[in-house]
C-alpha cells in the first residue's frame, strides 16, 4: 500500500457538492487525475527529451529500410 499524504485542495463548490451528492470519492478521484497528470507530462518530457534521436531513427530508416529485414522469419502477407 502507498502511503497517503494529507494535502489541500481547492475545488468549485458545485463541483463538491454534486461529487458529494452522488457518493463520489473526490480523494481518489483527484489522486487518479493527477497520476494520470504525471504520467502524461512525463511522457511529453521524455518524446521532447529524444526527438533529436528518433527524428534520426526514422530517417535512416526512410534511407536504408529496416534493419535486419531481409532476416524477417515470419513476413505478413
Amino acid at each position: 500500500m502507498t502511503e497517503k499524504q494529507r494535502t489541500n485542495v481547492t475545488l468549485t463548490s458545485a463541483n463538491l457538492a454534486a461529487a458529494r451528492e452522488l457518493g463520489l470519492n473526490v480523494s481518489a478521484i483527484s489522486d487518479a487525475a493527477i497520476a494520470e497528470a504525471v504520467r502524461l507530462a512525463r511522457a511529453e518530457a521524455w518524446s521532447t527529451e529524444h526527438a533529436a534521436a528518433i527524428s534520426g531513427r526514422r530517417t535512416r530508416i526512410e534511407a536504408n529500410g529496416m534493419p535486419l529485414a531481409g532476416l524477417q522469419v515470419l513476413k505478413t502477407r
